[in-house]
């Protein structure tokens, strides 16, 4: 359906990410949705003779919400971490020039289309053209992506995990459950809820006394139905922008991970 088009002269493409890929080599899709953009990039260069960037901005919208029956059903939230190809926000090394907008936070219960097809096109929209201008066109020190924690420290004497992040964070509402950790004691390991506790412009700290053993793990927003309609507790102040959401892996003191087994450090 997209070869046809190859010769034309593109500036950039933008991906709505549908849900079929939940049940389709959902494992690999950390590879092969990355695999799509470099092909897309080479065959339109090559069919437009050069005229088509070969790196040109590539765009995408992440996997939305659904109403679930399944507490437990993690699919959506893997096909989410698997689109920035396990990073956890784009561009990165994996995925140069390209751009994200999150749309867990618009699901739509009474949709006439199924949840899955929010109405709310606009946000993704503003969303996407945030992303496009930094981007595709180069405002450096335009605000694109929500907030991500770059610092994560296990205060244990206190029962605390503090999360530090990159930029300023909203948070609109406290809550108990969006927040999890990996807690593992007796050769093996359950998440558990990490209640969000104190919190500053940047920095947030959560509970994580429930867990009787070690923490392996912290995840965010790890659900198909994070939260109702814009209703995220983690948003950028100015922008608007949701947190997305992620999963670190611990491996030693104040060293986190978004891989697990470790084999990637961030500190």
């Amino acid at each position: 359906m997209i070869h046809p088009l190859h010769n034309m002269t593109l500036k950039g493409v933008i991906w709505y990410q549908g849900e079929a890929n939940i049940d389709f080599n959902r494992d690999l899709y950390n590879c092969t949705f990355p695999a799509l953009i470099e092909d897309w990039r080479q065959t339109f260069h090559l069919g437009s003779q050069g005229q088509t960037e070969r790196l040109f901005p590539f765009g995408f919208v992440q996997l939305s919400a659904v109403l679930s029956d399944e507490d437990s059903d993690d699919r959506f939230p893997q096909i989410r971490w698997h689109q920035t190809a396990d990073v956890g926000y784009v561009p990165n090394r994996r995925m140069p020039n390209t751009f994200m907008a999150v749309a867990m936070d618009l699901g739509d219960r009474t949709s006439p289309f199924g949840s899955i097809h929010p109405r709310d096109k606009q946000t993704v929209a503003y969303r996407l053209h945030l992303g496009a201008r930094a981007v595709a066109y180069g405002e450096k020190t335009l605000t694109f992506q929500g907030p991500l924690p770059e610092k994560i420290e296990l205060l244990a004497d206190k029962g605390l995990l503090s999360l530090t992040y990159s930029q300023q964070i909203e948070v609109q509402r406290q809550d108990h459950e969006i927040f999890e950790i990996s807690c593992c004691g007796d050769h093996q390991c359950k998440w558990l809820p990490a209640p969000m506790n104190t919190s500053s412009t940047q920095t947030l700290a959560l509970s994580i006394s429930s867990c009787p053993g070690a923490v392996a793990a912290l995840r965010y927003a790890w659900a198909t139905w994070p939260c109702e309609y814009k209703r995220c507790p983690l948003y950028h102040p100015k922008s608007s922008l949701p947190a997305p959401p992620f999963i670190a892996f611990y491996c030693k003191p104040d060293a986190w991970t978004s891989q697990q087994g470790c084999d990637d450090l961030v500190q």
